[in-house]
């Protein structure tokens, strides 16, 4: 019986399937845990964030133990130990629980530069932690056969760095319907209006990396773990590509995980500034 699942997981489109799949449900069961705390209890954020660690403990396990393994399981197990990581760090955002310094809105009228400022204050524990557990696993990986659990978590980070200043500089379509109360305050720093030059440049980047991960699928012949472990990195790229994407094209993404989210009970109003609409940080997927 095992024999047989793992047969099937060896098939390319499969592991794509389960690699858009588990982004969605877990991003989705994200925002279902924050908007439902906000309905129930918005002071129960961080007990609900420490009360579900063993997420992260698990994701931990699962990427420790896959490090010197390069067999199907192991592949898989790399990847899902990252992503379960990642929504951990995710969860703790959205909460409230690891953010930054300052919960304060973004003061009107002051430059670009204090701007910045002010809004890496907002965000600037998370990020640091994040680039730190990256850091970490770089480390532990050093000399391991099994290194798709280290590119999925980079290629998450580099991609939300990506999606955070695009969001900060402009961008014309931005999502603020998952919004949890304990973040709200993000609302005051991004900015919608055209794109910047970075727009460009992060696209570029994240093709790149899609066309370098595709090529190395069809450089891997028949060695199977290769293959599906380039597999589900080019298929987590695709995806941090397409969510760009979503921030200059009005389609309502919103509507993949709205449906399976408590009603709001109330909606977050965009507010002008003169000739600039700030509003909150797009929810993206993980």
């Amino acid at each position: 019986m095992v024999q047989e699942i793992l047969a099937f997981f060896k098939i390319p489109w499969i592991a794509a399937f389960t690699a858009v799949f588990f982004w969605w449900f877990l991003t989705g069961l994200i925002l279902f845990i924050v908007k439902k705390v906000d309905e129930i209890n918005q002071r129960a954020h961080k007990f609900v964030t420490l009360i579900l660690c063993p997420v992260f403990f698990l994701g931990v396990y699962l990427y420790l133990t896959s490090l010197s393994n390069i067999s199907l399981s192991s592949i898989y197990s790399a990847f899902f130990g990252s992503l379960l990581i990642w929504s951990w760090f995710e969860l703790a955002f959205l909460s409230g629980f690891i953010t930054g310094p300052s919960k304060e809105l973004c003061p009107q009228g002051i430059d670009q530069i204090k701007r910045f400022s002010y809004a890496l204050s907002t965000i600037a524990y998370s990020e640091l932690l994040l680039f730190i557990t990256l850091l970490s696993m770089v480390y532990l990986s050093t000399g391991a056969n099994n290194t798709v659990g280290l590119w999925t978590f980079g290629i998450l980070f580099f991609a939300r760095i990506c999606a955070k200043l695009n969001l900060f500089l402009g961008v014309p379509s931005i999502n603020t319907e998952f919004l949890p109360s304990p973040v709200v305050h993000l609302a005051s720093y991004f900015r919608v209006g055209s794109t910047s030059w970075f727009f460009p440049v992060s696209i570029s980047l994240i093709s790149f990396t899609l066309f370098v991960l595709v090529d190395n699928i069809f450089d891997a012949e028949n060695q199977i773990s290769t293959t599906i472990g380039f597999t589900l990195l080019a298929s987590l790229t695709t995806l941090a590509l397409i969510e760009h994407w979503f921030m200059v094209v009005p389609l309502r993404d919103a509507e993949l995980w709205k449906w399976m989210l408590p009603k709001q009970k109330k909606q977050l109003k965009l507010k002008k500034t003169n000739s600039e609409n700030y509003v909150s940080e797009k929810i993206h997927g993980l």
